[in-house]
């Protein structure tokens, strides 16, 4: 009976770890070009890796739709498209027309501005399809992993710290204190501080215009949040603070 137990336990430890999806990763399209996710995040851009299945009609159906996103969005956001199969048991079919079913994707879908790549080993397929998971430029991690598109690219916004060097708020001291966000030493050229929640929300926008400044969030649930700087140029960097 111990052995039983033991090897269910070990059995779904493993299971359990390999559905994570990867924290890094060097990924390749069919024509051999690459992407490495720390270091498009280095370039102050978030990734989205959105898992389509090529038997799945909700992916098919929101295809077009993120290649517009993609497009609008590419000076904040790299998109990238991992493509396998969901449903279908057939994985062994799945590998050996890879590139064949997902040249086929691009090319209907018109992923011009999505780096599409076969997931020949289900690194980012988990209960279902579609599936998108955001990672930030902010500190790398994954900030949202799940099935809703609006969520995965308001916080890909969020996260993006495209247009404003770290060095900008090196010397800003953001903390909270007594139910106050308390900035202090920031940049006279930062403007305006947007606050989202985890589900991408935005629960506060508000202009700043001094270098010292308190802001009451009392009426904010305790829990992860992500703080967007916009400067007077229109670019921004985000923080993830817990309040």
């Amino acid at each position: 009976m111990l052995r039983i137990i033991c090897s269910f336990i070990c059995l779904f430890t493993v299971t359990s770890v390999m559905s994570q999806p990867p924290s890094n990763r060097t990924v390749y399209d069919c024509n051999a070009n690459s992407k490495n996710i720390y270091t498009t995040l280095a370039t102050g851009k978030s990734v989205i890796v959105a898992h389509k299945g090529v038997d799945c009609s909700i992916c098919r159906s929101a295809a077009p739709g993120w290649q517009t996103w993609a497009a609008a969005n590419s000076t904040n956001v790299e998109v990238w498209g991992a493509i396998s199969y969901t449903y279908s048991s057939s994985a062994a079919n799945f590998t050996n027309n890879s590139c064949l079913l997902t040249n086929n994707w691009k090319a209907t879908y018109s992923w011009n501005d999505i780096f599409t790549f076969p997931d020949s080993n289900r690194l980012w397929v988990q209960a279902s399809s579609p599936r998108y998971y955001m990672y930030s430029a902010v500190d790398s991690s994954i900030v949202y992993q799940g099935p809703n598109s609006s969520i995965a690219r308001s916080m890909a916004l969020a996260q993006s710290t495209v247009g404003i060097q770290k060095k900008i708020l090196q010397d800003a001291k953001i903390f909270v204190t007594n139910e106050l966000l308390n900035l202090q030493n920031v940049p006279q050229n930062i403007q305006k501080i947007s606050i989202y929640n985890t589900n991408g929300q935005l629960v506060l926008n508000q202009f700043i215009t001094r270098g010292y400044e308190q802001i009451n969030i009392s009426g904010f649930k305790k829990g992860v949040y992500i703080v967007r700087f916009s400067s007077d140029n229109g670019n921004f960097e985000s923080r993830k603070l817990v309040f």
